[in-house]
């Protein structure tokens, strides 16, 4: 049963038709866009400068589907990917379940490439776009988005959300006032939903920072479903906490929100809420705030966006606009599969449009778009996980799907997928990305710092510590030095409406890897520096070889934990059964400032028992990094050793890439450094003696922003190899790999 279908949405989107209405908010004028605030909004220089917070949690749309081809980003042109069982590119997503023979694969494929005369009869819409826009969307419940993860192998895709409509995606020609927010403010390409589910889950997360998984509340765990009415959720939601810090905030809502005021799954607000049974209390700023309505006038197409609109807009007028603020549409506007994309930009300008009705509000404002999750709609990019039975993040479905395959173990709750983010603020202007690992929580953890900055800390106290340690609070994402004013010029927006008759379902028309937007664009400094080596292996008497592993984080900039995923690609594909031993190992490394004792060791086994020394080892990181390790420990290689390292000795002024390469064997070895991409080098070859040592040092920093991607090979052994490819960080801003 679809999202839109568990919420029982009854509302006028049934009897819209596919008429395309020109928007109400056109763009802002050259007046508007060259608008300066007033000088008391912008007297500090920091976090102080920000006025109000608004939040426009949209439906259901991952980020490889909406910007993987959009210049700059983390898209469909990464290098740094993982492989899937049995060697295909993660791109390159099987037809078949896991654990079966790969007969067929799918690549992702542009949704509005087919003609309207291919789709089937009966049921074709008025032109190509139209059908893109009103796509049906694809199954995405706890089952089936852990499904689609597999124990992080990241290969059950097609099977779990039940075709290849999950690899569609939308391009800019799709979506232009999405890619233009994009090219115009910050767009996040690590931020994940909260959680492998549905929405209502996800929201939770939103607006209180947990789903109770440890079932420190009650028995009941939000780990599932479209929303959580009836629930009546038991933790306190961040709304109390802002005001119990007296902090000001207001939820923006219609009569049909589409389930997704997230506050009201909470006992102290759905108390009052009629349609879960509660008794209204005007003058009770829970009900007020919370609960309460916007004034509804219009009716028609565009009423529910308008409203909303309008809504705002006279509080901006009145010079009564809380400081934080979280606004919710409705299906129609929600994005949320088949509502189109389009019709949410309608409705995200007319926001921006009733924020510049005061310049001088829009220009202390910052707006958050997210999205709640991923609908099933494909990302390439594995989520963090925690190693097992970390606190308040692990569940066990004890009656689903999963259970039926054969698990017997609980799930991680999330990260989810990667979903869209783009910040908007004078802040936040200039076309950047902000590649720091965030989730839903990171928006309250952005609100905590925010509200300690103004001298009223507002400290949620769900969020889980693993959650705090790995994402980000979104303040890196902002530069209060150089703020750029005014709402720039953006498309006109149309309302498309949702289609008639059921949603579209367009045919697959191409399957070859898509290209994305050549380009890079400019990127906020990270707080990590992620490193990874393999260090070598021990024997068994049995014949099992383990391989040694090693993880570090550390540099004088890092402040927030590293994680990695460790990957076997010659295992064979696993049954769930297996989960979680035969599985990615995932590793946490904490912050460190000094580069002395601050490994964490990790360990796999290869050819276990088996006799064959084969191994194809993947180890993956955040913002492109990536270690890949190939070799067998029955060849001549085995004695060959390169360890990285980004300083020597001590902390330097910045970092370097330092390979040193070892010789452990009694005779000599020929290491061949090669520059895969980012640096055009010749390779360097060092020839190395029986129990010697050699040093390559290269200086990403000064020659290619930050960036490597490189690789050694040895004479005498064609299976050994080396890839090292990441970014180097020095606190300061760089491009986008």
């Amino acid at each position: 049963m679809s999202d839109l279908s568990r919420r029982g949405f009854l509302g006028a989107a049934a009897a819209v038709t596919g008429t395309a209405v020109v928007g109400a908010a056109l763009p802002a004028t050259d007046a508007q866009a060259s608008a300066k605030p007033a000088e008391e909004s912008r007297p500090h220089g920091d976090l102080r400068d920000i006025k109000h917070v608004v939040i426009l949690m949209q439906e259901n749309r991952s980020f490889d589907h909406y910007f993987g081809s959009l210049k700059g980003v983390r898209g469909f042109g990464d290098r740094a990917t993982i492989t899937l069982p049995g060697g295909l590119s993660v791109f390159q997503q099987p037809t078949t379940p896991p654990g079966t023979a790969v007969t067929s694969t799918q690549f992702p494929w542009h949704l509005s490439d087919a003609p309207a005369s291919a789709y089937p009869a009966g049921h074709q819409p008025s032109s190509s776009e139209v059908g893109a826009q009103g796509y049906g969307g694809t199954s995405h419940s706890w089952d089936d988005q852990h499904g689609a993860w597999f124990g992080g192998l990241m290969n059950g895709w097609v099977f779990a959300k039940g075709g290849p409509t999950t690899l569609g995606y939308l391009d800019r020609t799709d979506i232009p006032f999405h890619y233009a927010l994009a090219d115009a403010y910050t767009v996040g390409d690590a931020y994940h939903c909260s959680v492998l589910s549905a929405t209502g889950p996800n929201r939770t997360y939103l607006w209180s920072g947990t789903i109770d998984a440890q079932q420190r509340f009650s028995s009941f765990v939000a780990f599932n479903g479209g929303d959580e009415l009836g629930k009546n959720l038991l933790w306190e939601p961040y709304a109390e906490t802002l005001q119990k810090a007296g902090i000001s905030w207001r939820v923006y809502q219609g009569a049909d929100d589409f389930g997704d005021t997230g506050v009201e799954y909470f006992k102290n607000f759905a108390q009052f809420d009629p349609a879960q049974g509660g008794t209204p209390a005007p003058g009770n700023p829970l009900y007020d705030n919370g609960v309460a309505n916007v004034p509804e006038p219009l009716t028609g197409l565009t009423a529910n966006a308008d409203n909303l609109a309008n809504a705002v807009r006279a509080d901006v007028v009145a010079g009564t606009l809380p400081q934080v603020s979280w606004v919710v549409t409705n299906q129609a506007f929600s994005e949320h599969p088949d509502g189109a994309p389009n019709d949410g930009a309608y409705y995200i300008n007319g926001i921006l449009q009733a924020l510049n009705a005061d310049p001088d509000v829009f220009n202390s404002t910052l707006v958050i778009i997210d999205y709640d999750e991923n609908d099933g709609q494909f990302d390439h990019v594995p989520p963090a996980v925690p190693s097992p039975g970390t606190k308040d993040e692990f569940f066990f479905e004890g009656s689903g799907a999963l259970k039926n395959a054969g698990l017997t173990q609980p799930m991680p709750v999330g990260l989810g997928f990667r979903v869209p983010l783009i910040l908007i603020s004078p802040w936040t202007r200039g076309g950047w990305v902000t590649s720091e690992v965030s989730d839903h929580t990171s928006v309250i953890q952005f609100l905590e710092k925010w509200t300690e900055a103004l001298g009223a800390p507002a400290v949620c106290p769900n969020i889980s510590a693993w959650r705090r340690n790995v994402c980000g609070d979104l303040t890196g994402a902002l530069d209060f030095t150089s703020p750029v004013f005014g709402l720039p010029k953006l498309p006109k927006t149309a309302v498309i409406g949702d289609p008639a008759g059921g949603s579209y379902r367009p045919p697959v028309t191409t399957n070859a890897m898509p290209a994305q937007e050549s380009g890079t664009k400019p990127a906020r400094s990270l707080p990590y520096q992620p490193n990874a080596n393999l260090d070598g292996f021990t024997f068994g008497s049995n014949g099992a070889v383990q391989a040694k592993l090693s993880f570090s984080n550390s540099g004088p900039h890092v402040r927030k934990a590293s994680h990695f995923a460790v990957y076997n690609n010659i295992e064979p594909d696993q049954s769930l059964r297996d989960y979680p031993a035969k599985f990615p190992g995932q590793y946490t490394v904490d912050p460190s400032d000094t580069i002395w004792n601050t490994t964490v060791p990790g360990t796999l086994e290869i050819g276990a028992g088996s006799g064959d020394g084969a191994y194809d080892l993947t180890v993956i990181g955040p913002n492109r990094f990536l270690r890949h390790f190939t070799g067998d420990v029955n060849a001549a290689g085995v004695t060959a050793q390169v360890e990285a390292a980004y300083y020597q000795a001590r902390f330097g002024p910045k970092p370097k890439l330092v390979l040193e390469l070892t010789n452990g064997g009694e005779s000599s070895v020929t290491f061949t450094v090669a520059s895969n991409n980012y640096s055009k080098a010749q390779p360097k070859t060092y020839h190395v003696s029986a129990r010697g040592r050699a040093t390559h040092v290269v200086d990403p920093l000064a020659s290619s922003n930050g960036w490597y991607d490189l690789s050694v090979t040895v004479s005498g052994d064609n299976s050994w190899s080396r890839r090292y490819t990441g970014h180097l960080e020095d606190g300061r801003n760089s491009i986008t790999g």
